[in-house]
């Protein structure tokens, strides 16, 4: 009995001594906990460049970076929902600058979530989405079929999406709370420690502040590459991509020319052109129809925007071969 107490002891201290965690470890291991514990869905949004900080925090917020589920994926494809989806999310983020404390409340299509922010010093760094409840289902569903047909939708797809994805709130509140404020600290500990890690090394004047300013506009720029990425072929705009990075028209303007050497305008074009010409080497589809498909109203102003980024007109750069 005793040999086996013995060695019960020492099995506990070898993982003690062995076993340690880091501040990303931790955060991830909170965030599954969660979703386990109260059969939730985690939507991470990123404000000041937290996921910019290293590659392997950066991985975790991409895993959560969107509500992803049938409801959502559904609206996201209707283009002027997505819109309107992209501007609440920036809607939400600027209420906390009047809310500070975490608040429960619905989308703008009647998804019921959680929101919490993460503070670091008096700057909002980051928003947890806790989701997806129903609140009132008879309600929620006229909601559902209502702004299913404003936006064109398949409102009976939508209202099938919608309870598939949502239910009551079947836990304590309380605990909820309790669990994701930890989490809250743990981002803001360390986003407060990398920072001042870095601060330490530059030895700069204001270096606290630098070292912020120097994530977060990593995290704009990289968000509004992203965006424009994924969504080029739509009627993106400098206001829509200045919502989705969470900052001003202007200020978006000034960092992107500063730090990619052209405009935002000049970037969608070429992003535009890539595929366009992707679509004149492997498809058979009129320029006109290529335009279209990738986000050009104009064929014309298509063919002078593919000329002056390509060298080339599209109908010649389709002859070379």
């Amino acid at each position: 009995m005793l040999t086996s107490q013995v060695k019960r002891l020492k099995e506990i201290a070898e993982v003690l001594q062995n076993e340690t965690y880091d501040e990303v470890e931790a955060i991830q291991y909170l965030l599954e906990e969660i979703m386990k514990k109260y059969e939730v869905r985690i939507n991470l949004t990123d404000i000041a460049g937290i996921s910019k900080i290293n590659s392997r925090i950066d991985d975790i917020f991409k895993l959560y970076r969107y509500h992803n589920n049938p409801f959502c994926n559904r609206v996201k494809k209707n283009e002027p929902a997505f819109h309107f989806c992209v501007k609440s999310k920036n809607v939400l983020c600027n209420s906390f600058k009047k809310i500070r404390t975490p608040f429960y409340g619905k989308c703008y299509l009647g998804i019921y979530e959680f929101y919490y922010p993460v503070w670091f010093n008096e700057q909002l760094i980051a928003l947890i989405c806790i989701g997806q409840f129903y609140e009132n289902l008879d309600y929620s569903m006229e909601i559902i079929r209502r702004k299913a047909k404003r936006y064109g939708l398949n409102s009976e797809a939508c209202v099938e999406d919608y309870l598939s994805v949502t239910k009551e709130i079947n836990f304590s509140v309380s605990d909820l709370n309790r669990d994701v404020w930890v989490l809250c600290n743990l981002l803001s500990l360390f986003y407060r420690n990398k920072i001042l890690q870095r601060s330490i090394k530059s030895k700069l004047q204001g270096a606290v502040r630098s070292a912020a300013d120097y994530y977060q506009n990593k995290a704009i720029i990289s968000s509004a590459l992203d965006f424009i990425k994924t969504n080029y072929a739509g009627k993106i705009s400098l206001d829509l991509i200045a919502k989705h990075c969470y900052c001003s028209k202007a200020y978006l303007s000034h960092l992107f020319k500063k730090e990619m050497g052209i405009t935002i305008t000049e970037y969608i074009n070429r992003c535009r052109v890539e595929h366009a010409k992707h679509l004149l080497d492997i498809t058979d589809l009129t320029v006109a129809q290529i335009a279209s498909e990738v986000g050009f109203t104009d064929p014309s102003y298509f063919s002078r925007v593919f000329k002056r980024v390509q060298g080339a007109y599209p109908t010649d750069y389709r002859k070379r071969t």
